[in-house]
Formats: structure tokens, sequence, C-alpha cells
């Protein structure tokens, strides 16, 4: 019922958005040909929303609800077959959703959310949860609600998916059956989770995916600049004569640390000996050249690395899930990595 309910109100977002655009202005991006019409229509909505929320544009948008979007009320109820239930860690909580009388219950896909480190737990998570199970036969799937900026700045967040990885091993779970997934901020976390196990000489879990990592928070890669116009959610509005700046932003989980420290920033780190990886990432975004770097320093390491490339799309657009064409082709191949280093299938 919930899952319905959700696909309603996105297929009426997208409505409204697609009414509120002129086809003078889609045509001015007739150049986007490897874009859905579709995807094309939905972008040009979201930059005119955030726009409005933010009439120069830009993820400064982040900061302005920074502190407010904790402990939102969930509406979520697990689908027919789905138990879902709460784990308390030492500084946040855990959830753990399983699938009745699954065979791969063993089988564990750890998610960790996005959301610039200021946005918690959403209930698309929950829902996403649900999907990553099915594409692998009734896997448990771990989420954790990690402790979010400004009240908590790094490397709390960073801590408690330590802390969360360190429960499902003391409740059982071993890593070669563990896929960890993230996206944005979440991806961040994914990588340097692993890049901390790997850096303490621990095992691995059997491969990660990550969405739009967000790994320069030192904002030097060249999509900062070549893209700064383009992104519709944290690019700016055209004509807006200023840098991309999001130092404030980011200096709400960062704190003073140094925004080069790999520990921090998992762009500037290493990947030797890290597992197999797949990430995902749209051109359009000022991210786009933080996934590039990270995919040319895992080949150069000898790391099996898959980087998909979706043209002309935005940060973290499989949050809309099979809305968009692409978004149903990143799932698809989301959960074909997932099932192949989990279950083998």
């Amino acid at each position: 019922m919930l899952t319905n309910l959700h696909n309603l109100f996105k297929k009426a977002v997208a409505l409204i958005i697609t009414c509120g655009i002129s086809l003078g202005l889609l045509s001015s991006f007739a150049d986007d040909t490897d874009l859905s019409f579709r995807s094309l229509v939905v972008r040009e909505g979201m930059r005119t929303v955030m726009q409005v929320i933010n009439p120069e544009g830009g993820g400064a948008i982040f900061g302005k609800v920074a502190g407010k979007i904790t402990n939102l009320p969930t509406v979520y109820i697990p689908s027919a077959g789905f138990r879902h239930e709460k784990v308390q860690l030492e500084n946040c909580t855990a959830e753990v959703l399983t699938k009745e009388n699954s065979k791969n219950s063993n089988k564990v896909i750890f998610q960790i959310h996005g959301g610039a480190f200021v946005f918690g737990l959403l209930d698309v998570y929950r829902l996403e949860a649900e999907k990553l199970s099915n594409y692998c036969d009734g896997a448990t799937v771990v989420m954790v609600d990690y402790r979010l900026a400004p009240e908590t700045i790094f490397p709390g967040a960073l801590e408690d998916v330590l802390d969360c990885w360190e429960w499902m091993l003391d409740s059982g779970y071993k890593p070669e059956n563990i896929v960890v997934i993230g996206d944005s901020a979440g991806g961040n976390l994914t990588l340097e989770l692993i890049l901390n196990l790997r850096d303490s000489k621990r095992e691995l879990p059997c491969a990660a995916i990550t969405m739009s990592p967000w790994s320069d928070l030192a904002s030097e890669s060249e999509s900062y600049k070549t893209n700064v116009y383009i992104d519709p959610i944290f690019g700016f509005r055209e004509g807006v004569d200023k840098e991309l700046d999001v130092e404030d932003i980011i200096r709400l989980y960062a704190g003073d640390a140094d925004l080069h420290n790999p520990k921090l920033s998992p762009m500037y780190a290493e990947y030797d000996g890290f597992c197999p990886t797949l990430i995902q990432v749209g051109t359009a975004e000022v991210l786009y050249s933080e996934s590039i770097t990270i995919a040319e320093k895992m080949r150069k390491a000898g790391v099996e690395v898959t980087l998909t490339e979706y043209s002309g799309m935005w940060h973290v657009f499989q949050l809309l899930g099979d809305l968009l064409p692409e978004g149903e082709a990143a799932w698809d191949e989301i959960g074909a990595y997932a099932a192949k280093h989990l279950i083998g299938k």
C-alpha cells in the first residue's frame, strides 16, 4: 500500500513539474541527445524548484535545513513478507529489514543513506531496502541512521557506520556475505568504511556500490567549474556571477578538519587492496569528476571497478526509482551487481 502511494506521489510531482516547464525552455537543451525526454523534463523542473527555494540556486539549501531534518516522522509500513525492526547502537540506531522464510537471510546489504550529512534516514531508503532485498532473493538489509551535522561533526558519522559494522559481525554476519551501498554522503561513508577496514588489516565486504559518492570535500575537482550551471541540485542559476562555494555546507560536517584528509575526502585516498566496486554517476553533476578520479585510482591499483556514467543525469537521480528510464536502468544494474557478488546469481 505504501509503495503504491509513494509511486503515485512521485508521478504527481513529475506531472506538476512537467506542467510548469514550457517547450521553449526544453528546446534550449536539445543537445542532450542521450537523455530521455522524461528525465530532461524532470531535471529542468527540479532546477526550477531549487531556484524558487534558493533564488541563486546551489546547494546552500542544505545549510538552511541543517539540523531540521532529524527524527522526521515515518509512515513506512513493511510490505507483505517483510519484517522491520530497530536496533539501538552506542550512539545511533540501525534498522534491519528481513524477508520471511528467506534462504538468504545470512546475506546482508549494508545500506548507508545520503543527505549531505545533515539529512536523516528517510522512508525512500526503507523502500529502496525492500527493492534491494528482492533483487538478492531475500537478503537482509541493515540501514544505519548515523548522527548528523551540525550537532555531530567528523568523524562522528563514520564512527557510527563502524559501530554498525561491528554490530553486524557480532550478530554473526560475515564480511564475505556483506555488500555495502551508499549514495552521496552515504557513498563517502561507504568508501571510508572500507578504507578503514583495509587500513586496519581487517576482512572487507565482498563488494561496494556507490551512487555519486561525495568524495572531494575540498571541492577542487574539475566538474565543480564545468558543471556549475548545469547541476540542478548543487549548481547555481546561470548568470549568477560567482564560483561554486559549498565550504559553508561542508564545514557543518567537516568542522575544522583538513578537507584533503583522505579519511574525510576519499578521493584523496589510495585504493590498493580495495574490494570490487560499482560507481554510478551523472554527467551533469558537480560531483562528476570525483567519481572519475576514484575509478581511475582503483583501476591503477588493480581493483575490479565498474564505472557507469549516466548522460545528462543529476545527483542521485536513482532516488526517483523507476519513474525515469535511466533510474530503472541504474537500479537494474545495482540489483544485478549486488546479486552477483552476494548470492552468485
